[in-house]
Protein backbone atom coordinates (compact mmCIF):
# COMPACT_ATOMS: atom_id res chain seq x y z
CA UNK A 1 0.00 0.00 0.00
CA UNK A 2 1.35 3.57 -1.09
CA UNK A 3 -0.59 5.84 1.70
CA UNK A 4 -1.36 4.45 4.94
CA UNK A 5 -3.83 6.02 7.75
CA UNK A 6 -3.42 5.33 11.45
CA UNK A 7 -6.01 6.40 13.70
CA UNK A 8 -4.73 6.05 17.38
CA UNK A 9 -5.54 7.47 20.87
CA UNK A 10 -3.27 9.91 22.77
CA UNK A 11 0.10 8.06 24.17
CA UNK A 12 -0.35 4.94 21.55
CA UNK A 13 3.19 5.52 20.12
CA UNK A 14 2.00 7.25 16.76
CA UNK A 15 5.14 9.68 17.03
CA UNK A 16 7.66 7.07 17.42
CA UNK A 17 6.18 5.07 14.56
CA UNK A 18 6.58 7.74 12.16
CA UNK A 19 9.69 8.71 13.14
CA UNK A 20 10.99 5.10 13.01
CA UNK A 21 10.17 5.15 8.97
CA UNK A 22 11.28 8.47 8.31
CA UNK A 23 14.78 6.66 10.08
CA UNK A 24 14.58 3.88 7.72
CA UNK A 25 13.60 5.37 4.32
CA UNK A 26 16.61 7.87 4.73
CA UNK A 27 18.99 4.83 5.99
CA UNK A 28 18.20 3.51 2.34
CA UNK A 29 19.35 6.57 0.80
CA UNK A 30 16.03 8.13 0.17
CA UNK A 31 14.05 11.36 1.15
CA UNK A 32 11.60 11.72 3.66
CA UNK A 33 9.81 14.56 5.28
CA UNK A 34 7.75 14.97 8.51
CA UNK A 35 5.19 17.63 8.15
CA UNK A 36 3.34 18.68 11.55
CA UNK A 37 0.55 21.41 12.13
CA UNK A 38 2.61 23.97 13.57
CA UNK A 39 6.47 24.88 14.21
CA UNK A 40 5.52 23.98 18.05
CA UNK A 41 3.91 20.44 17.28
CA UNK A 42 6.48 19.52 15.08
CA UNK A 43 9.30 19.88 17.45
CA UNK A 44 7.70 16.60 18.76
CA UNK A 45 8.96 14.57 15.95
CA UNK A 46 11.59 16.72 15.37
CA UNK A 47 13.02 15.23 19.63
CA UNK A 48 12.03 11.61 18.76
CA UNK A 49 13.99 11.72 15.13
CA UNK A 50 16.90 13.08 16.34
CA UNK A 51 17.24 10.49 19.54
CA UNK A 52 16.68 7.70 16.90
CA UNK A 53 19.21 9.31 14.24
CA UNK A 54 21.96 10.02 17.41
CA UNK A 55 22.56 6.39 17.49
CA UNK A 56 23.62 5.62 14.13
CA UNK A 57 26.92 6.13 13.30
CA UNK A 58 27.88 8.67 10.56
CA UNK A 59 24.38 10.39 10.93
CA UNK A 60 24.60 13.81 10.25
CA UNK A 61 22.21 16.28 12.36
CA UNK A 62 21.63 19.68 11.18
CA UNK A 63 19.73 21.49 14.09
CA UNK A 64 19.24 24.85 11.99
CA UNK A 65 17.64 23.00 9.49
CA UNK A 66 15.49 20.92 11.18
CA UNK A 67 17.38 17.74 8.99
CA UNK A 68 18.84 14.54 9.08
CA UNK A 69 21.04 12.99 7.00
CA UNK A 70 22.01 9.76 7.01
CA UNK A 71 23.42 6.97 4.47
CA UNK A 72 22.37 9.40 1.41
CA UNK A 73 19.57 9.95 2.32
CA UNK A 74 17.42 12.66 4.08
CA UNK A 75 14.91 13.71 6.81
CA UNK A 76 13.43 17.18 6.57
CA UNK A 77 11.12 18.72 9.60
CA UNK A 78 8.39 20.69 8.58
CA UNK A 79 5.36 22.59 9.63
CA UNK A 80 1.98 23.31 7.48
CA UNK A 81 1.71 27.16 8.64
CA UNK A 82 3.05 27.93 5.64
CA UNK A 83 2.11 25.44 2.64
CA UNK A 84 3.75 27.00 0.05
CA UNK A 85 7.13 26.98 1.41
CA UNK A 86 6.28 22.82 0.74
CA UNK A 87 6.22 22.77 -2.78
CA UNK A 88 8.94 21.81 -5.65
CA UNK A 89 10.16 18.43 -3.44
CA UNK A 90 10.62 15.15 -5.16
CA UNK A 91 9.93 12.91 -1.96
CA UNK A 92 10.19 8.82 -1.36
CA UNK A 93 8.04 9.17 1.85
CA UNK A 94 5.98 11.98 3.98
CA UNK A 95 4.85 11.59 7.28
CA UNK A 96 1.74 13.93 8.22
CA UNK A 97 2.03 13.91 12.28
CA UNK A 98 -1.46 14.44 13.85
CA UNK A 99 -2.90 14.85 10.69
CA UNK A 100 -6.67 15.39 11.66
CA UNK A 101 -5.49 19.08 13.39
CA UNK A 102 -4.31 20.46 9.70
CA UNK A 103 -6.52 22.69 8.45
CA UNK A 104 -6.51 22.37 4.98
CA UNK A 105 -5.46 19.54 5.31
CA UNK A 106 -7.26 18.84 1.68
CA UNK A 107 -5.39 21.25 0.11
CA UNK A 108 -2.09 20.44 1.37
CA UNK A 109 -2.48 16.87 0.55
CA UNK A 110 -3.95 16.72 -3.08
CA UNK A 111 -2.01 20.27 -4.15
CA UNK A 112 1.03 20.11 -2.27
CA UNK A 113 2.35 16.87 -1.12
CA UNK A 114 0.39 14.05 -3.18
CA UNK A 115 2.12 15.71 -6.53
CA UNK A 116 5.53 15.55 -4.68
CA UNK A 117 5.39 11.87 -4.71
CA UNK A 118 4.65 11.59 -8.17
CA UNK A 119 7.79 10.99 -9.94
CA UNK A 120 9.57 8.84 -7.00
CA UNK A 121 6.38 6.99 -6.25
CA UNK A 122 6.55 7.83 -3.04
CA UNK A 123 4.58 6.57 -0.25
CA UNK A 124 2.59 8.75 2.50
CA UNK A 125 1.68 7.49 6.12
CA UNK A 126 -1.06 9.97 7.76
CA UNK A 127 -0.87 9.27 11.46
CA UNK A 128 -3.35 11.10 13.98
CA UNK A 129 -5.68 11.50 17.41
CA UNK A 130 -9.34 11.68 15.16
CA UNK A 131 -10.89 15.53 15.77
CA UNK A 132 -14.36 14.67 14.52
CA UNK A 133 -15.66 14.55 10.69
CA UNK A 134 -13.47 16.22 8.93
CA UNK A 135 -10.90 15.08 6.05
CA UNK A 136 -8.49 13.38 8.05
CA UNK A 137 -11.55 11.10 8.54
CA UNK A 138 -12.21 10.54 4.48
CA UNK A 139 -8.65 9.95 4.28
CA UNK A 140 -9.34 6.62 7.06
CA UNK A 141 -12.39 6.27 5.04
CA UNK A 142 -10.56 5.87 1.83
CA UNK A 143 -8.49 3.08 3.58
CA UNK A 144 -11.50 1.23 4.48
CA UNK A 145 -12.82 1.47 0.50
CA UNK A 146 -9.89 1.96 -1.63
CA UNK A 147 -7.65 -1.12 -0.65
CA UNK A 148 -5.43 -0.95 -4.35
CA UNK A 149 -3.69 2.14 -3.06
CA UNK A 150 -4.54 3.30 0.09
CA UNK A 151 -4.99 1.01 4.29
CA UNK A 152 -6.45 2.39 7.29
CA UNK A 153 -5.43 1.34 11.01
CA UNK A 154 -7.17 2.06 14.10
CA UNK A 155 -5.45 1.56 17.75
CA UNK A 156 -7.04 2.46 21.25
CA UNK A 157 -4.43 4.44 23.62
CA UNK A 158 -4.86 1.18 26.00
CA UNK A 159 -3.63 -1.29 22.92
CA UNK A 160 -0.33 0.39 23.83
CA UNK A 161 1.37 -2.29 26.39
CA UNK A 162 3.53 -0.03 28.07
CA UNK A 163 0.77 2.77 29.54
CA UNK A 164 -0.50 1.70 32.77
CA UNK A 165 -4.25 0.50 32.87
CA UNK A 166 -5.13 2.67 35.64
CA UNK A 167 -4.28 5.94 34.09
CA UNK A 168 -6.19 5.25 31.21
CA UNK A 169 -8.94 4.49 34.02
CA UNK A 170 -8.30 7.59 35.29
CA UNK A 171 -8.31 9.82 32.09
CA UNK A 172 -11.94 7.77 31.39
CA UNK A 173 -13.16 9.13 34.73
CA UNK A 174 -11.60 12.76 34.31
CA UNK A 175 -12.86 13.35 30.49
CA UNK A 176 -16.22 14.11 29.17
CA UNK A 177 -17.27 10.76 27.78
CA UNK A 178 -16.81 12.21 23.95
CA UNK A 179 -13.78 13.44 24.47
CA UNK A 180 -12.46 10.21 25.98
CA UNK A 181 -13.91 7.86 23.28
CA UNK A 182 -12.21 10.69 20.71
CA UNK A 183 -8.51 11.48 22.64
CA UNK A 184 -8.44 7.92 23.96
CA UNK A 185 -10.68 5.34 21.96
CA UNK A 186 -9.55 7.36 18.70
CA UNK A 187 -13.25 6.89 17.85
CA UNK A 188 -14.26 9.33 14.76
CA UNK A 189 -16.99 11.33 16.97
CA UNK A 190 -19.07 14.53 16.23
CA UNK A 191 -17.99 16.40 19.62
CA UNK A 192 -19.24 20.10 18.47
CA UNK A 193 -22.68 20.85 19.52
CA UNK A 194 -23.35 18.58 21.81
CA UNK A 195 -20.78 20.37 24.37
CA UNK A 196 -22.11 22.90 27.33
CA UNK A 197 -25.33 23.09 29.16
CA UNK A 198 -26.89 25.53 31.51
CA UNK A 199 -27.02 23.31 34.00
CA UNK A 200 -23.53 22.77 34.39
CA UNK A 201 -22.46 25.95 35.70
CA UNK A 202 -23.32 27.07 39.43
CA UNK A 203 -23.86 30.76 39.72
CA UNK A 204 -22.80 31.61 43.29
CA UNK A 205 -22.18 35.18 45.07
CA UNK A 206 -18.51 36.25 45.22
CA UNK A 207 -18.44 35.42 48.88
CA UNK A 208 -19.80 31.84 48.02
CA UNK A 209 -17.39 31.32 45.56
CA UNK A 210 -14.24 28.56 46.47
CA UNK A 211 -10.98 30.28 47.43
CA UNK A 212 -9.15 30.30 44.43
CA UNK A 213 -4.93 29.57 44.17
CA UNK A 214 -4.32 31.78 40.94
CA UNK A 215 -6.11 33.96 38.53
CA UNK A 216 -5.90 35.31 35.35
CA UNK A 217 -7.34 37.30 32.41
CA UNK A 218 -6.66 36.55 28.86
CA UNK A 219 -8.17 38.88 26.17
CA UNK A 220 -9.55 37.87 23.37
CA UNK A 221 -9.38 40.90 20.63
CA UNK A 222 -12.41 41.88 17.58
CA UNK A 223 -10.70 43.26 14.40
CA UNK A 224 -13.41 45.54 14.01
CA UNK A 225 -15.85 47.57 16.24
CA UNK A 226 -18.81 47.30 13.59
CA UNK A 227 -21.51 46.33 14.88
CA UNK A 228 -21.96 42.93 13.05
CA UNK A 229 -18.28 41.77 14.15
CA UNK A 230 -16.82 39.90 17.03
CA UNK A 231 -16.04 41.43 20.34
CA UNK A 232 -13.36 42.41 22.13
CA UNK A 233 -13.66 39.87 25.28
CA UNK A 234 -11.86 39.47 28.62
CA UNK A 235 -12.19 36.85 31.30
CA UNK A 236 -11.20 36.67 34.66
CA UNK A 237 -10.62 33.10 35.85
CA UNK A 238 -9.51 31.24 38.89
CA UNK A 239 -8.22 27.90 39.87
CA UNK A 240 -9.23 26.06 43.03
CA UNK A 241 -8.72 23.33 44.56
CA UNK A 242 -10.28 19.77 43.60
CA UNK A 243 -10.31 20.90 40.03
CA UNK A 244 -11.99 23.74 40.08
CA UNK A 245 -12.67 26.56 38.09
CA UNK A 246 -13.92 29.91 39.26
CA UNK A 247 -15.23 32.20 36.64
CA UNK A 248 -15.20 36.04 38.37
CA UNK A 249 -15.33 37.92 35.44
CA UNK A 250 -16.27 38.67 31.93
CA UNK A 251 -16.06 42.26 29.96
CA UNK A 252 -16.85 42.52 26.51
CA UNK A 253 -17.86 44.96 24.04
CA UNK A 254 -17.33 46.82 20.97
CA UNK A 255 -14.92 49.13 21.17
CA UNK A 256 -12.35 51.48 18.95
CA UNK A 257 -9.07 52.10 19.66
CA UNK A 258 -8.00 53.97 21.77
CA UNK A 259 -11.09 53.13 23.56
CA UNK A 260 -10.26 49.66 23.61
CA UNK A 261 -7.01 50.11 24.97
CA UNK A 262 -7.86 52.24 27.57
CA UNK A 263 -11.07 49.92 28.89
CA UNK A 264 -7.86 47.27 28.76
CA UNK A 265 -5.69 48.95 30.60
CA UNK A 266 -8.67 50.26 33.36
CA UNK A 267 -9.87 46.57 33.23
CA UNK A 268 -6.38 45.41 34.65
CA UNK A 269 -5.44 48.33 36.96
CA UNK A 270 -8.80 47.41 39.03
CA UNK A 271 -7.98 43.44 38.89
CA UNK A 272 -4.53 44.36 40.42
CA UNK A 273 -1.01 42.93 39.72
CA UNK A 274 -1.94 39.89 41.33
CA UNK A 275 -3.91 39.02 38.34
CA UNK A 276 -1.83 38.45 35.39
CA UNK A 277 -3.48 39.36 31.96
CA UNK A 278 -3.06 37.45 28.29
CA UNK A 279 -3.53 38.10 25.62
CA UNK A 280 -4.00 36.18 22.15
CA UNK A 281 -1.12 36.01 19.91
CA UNK A 282 -1.63 34.56 16.69
CA UNK A 283 -2.22 35.23 13.36
CA UNK A 284 -3.65 38.48 12.48
CA UNK A 285 -3.92 38.77 16.66
CA UNK A 286 -0.57 39.06 17.03
CA UNK A 287 -0.17 42.08 15.16
CA UNK A 288 -2.99 43.92 17.30
CA UNK A 289 -1.09 42.39 20.18
CA UNK A 290 1.62 44.11 19.69
CA UNK A 291 0.22 47.37 19.14
CA UNK A 292 -1.94 47.08 22.12
CA UNK A 293 1.08 46.24 24.52
CA UNK A 294 2.95 49.99 22.46
CA UNK A 295 -0.39 51.84 23.87
CA UNK A 296 0.21 54.60 25.82
CA UNK A 297 -2.27 53.82 28.27
CA UNK A 298 -1.00 50.21 28.81
CA UNK A 299 2.33 51.14 29.81
CA UNK A 300 2.09 50.83 33.26
CA UNK A 301 0.41 47.39 33.22
CA UNK A 302 2.29 43.87 32.40
CA UNK A 303 0.55 42.09 29.44
CA UNK A 304 2.02 38.55 27.80
CA UNK A 305 1.39 37.66 24.62
CA UNK A 306 0.03 33.55 24.88
CA UNK A 307 0.21 31.43 21.59
CA UNK A 308 -3.17 29.59 21.82
CA UNK A 309 -2.84 25.88 20.78
CA UNK A 310 -5.25 23.86 18.77
CA UNK A 311 -9.13 25.10 17.20
CA UNK A 312 -11.83 26.54 19.47
CA UNK A 313 -13.74 23.51 20.08
CA UNK A 314 -10.43 22.09 20.79
CA UNK A 315 -9.56 24.73 23.00
CA UNK A 316 -12.92 24.55 24.92
CA UNK A 317 -12.67 20.79 25.48
CA UNK A 318 -10.42 21.44 27.92
CA UNK A 319 -12.46 23.08 30.43
CA UNK A 320 -15.59 20.82 29.35
CA UNK A 321 -14.93 18.41 31.68
CA UNK A 322 -14.84 19.98 34.77
CA UNK A 323 -18.40 21.66 33.69
CA UNK A 324 -19.70 18.34 33.42
CA UNK A 325 -18.79 17.61 36.41
CA UNK A 326 -20.40 20.73 38.31
CA UNK A 327 -16.72 22.25 38.83
CA UNK A 328 -16.76 25.46 37.02
CA UNK A 329 -18.15 28.59 39.26
CA UNK A 330 -19.82 31.74 37.88
CA UNK A 331 -19.93 34.56 40.42
CA UNK A 332 -23.32 36.59 40.06
CA UNK A 333 -23.14 39.09 37.96
CA UNK A 334 -24.57 41.40 34.80
CA UNK A 335 -22.26 39.43 32.83
CA UNK A 336 -23.78 35.85 33.84
CA UNK A 337 -26.81 35.78 31.32
CA UNK A 338 -25.09 36.76 28.20
CA UNK A 339 -22.33 34.72 29.00
CA UNK A 340 -24.24 31.70 29.11
CA UNK A 341 -26.33 31.92 26.21
CA UNK A 342 -23.16 32.13 24.15
CA UNK A 343 -21.43 29.64 25.96
CA UNK A 344 -24.59 26.96 25.42
CA UNK A 345 -24.87 27.39 21.94
CA UNK A 346 -21.37 27.07 20.74
CA UNK A 347 -20.13 26.15 18.52
CA UNK A 348 -22.87 27.02 16.54
CA UNK A 349 -23.38 30.45 18.15
CA UNK A 350 -22.64 33.91 16.37
CA UNK A 351 -20.42 34.95 18.38
CA UNK A 352 -17.56 32.79 20.42
CA UNK A 353 -15.41 35.50 21.63
CA UNK A 354 -15.90 34.84 25.74
CA UNK A 355 -15.86 31.19 25.11
CA UNK A 356 -12.50 31.95 23.55
CA UNK A 357 -11.72 34.35 26.35
CA UNK A 358 -11.96 31.33 28.97
CA UNK A 359 -10.42 28.99 26.99
CA UNK A 360 -7.26 31.09 27.11
CA UNK A 361 -7.28 32.03 30.46
CA UNK A 362 -7.60 27.90 31.06
CA UNK A 363 -4.45 27.79 28.92
CA UNK A 364 -3.02 30.59 30.89
CA UNK A 365 -3.70 28.64 34.43
CA UNK A 366 -2.41 25.15 32.73
CA UNK A 367 0.84 26.85 31.60
CA UNK A 368 1.24 28.27 34.96
CA UNK A 369 1.72 24.61 36.39
CA UNK A 370 0.87 23.84 40.07
CA UNK A 371 1.99 26.71 41.40
CA UNK A 372 2.31 30.25 39.75
CA UNK A 373 4.28 33.11 41.37
CA UNK A 374 3.58 36.62 40.94
CA UNK A 375 6.32 39.31 40.61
Amino acid sequence: MRFVVVAAGRRWGKTRLGALRCIQVASAGRRAWWIAPTYQMAQMGWRQIVGMAAKIPGANIRRGDRAVNLAGGEIVVRSADDPSRLRGEGLDLVVVDEAAHIQDLEDLWTQVLRPALADRQGRALFISTPAGMNYFHELYQAGKDDTRDWCSFHFASWENPYLDPGEIEAMRAQMPALVFRQEVGAEFVQIEGAMFRREMFRVVDAADAPATEVEVRFWDLAASAKSTADYTAGARVGRASGNRLVIRDVVRGRWEWPEAARIIAQTARADGPAVAQGIEAVGTQRGMAQILQRDPSLLSVAISPIEVVGDKVQRALAWLGRAEAGNVYLVRGEWNAVFLDEVCAFPESEHDDQVDAVSGAVQMLADAGPLLLWG
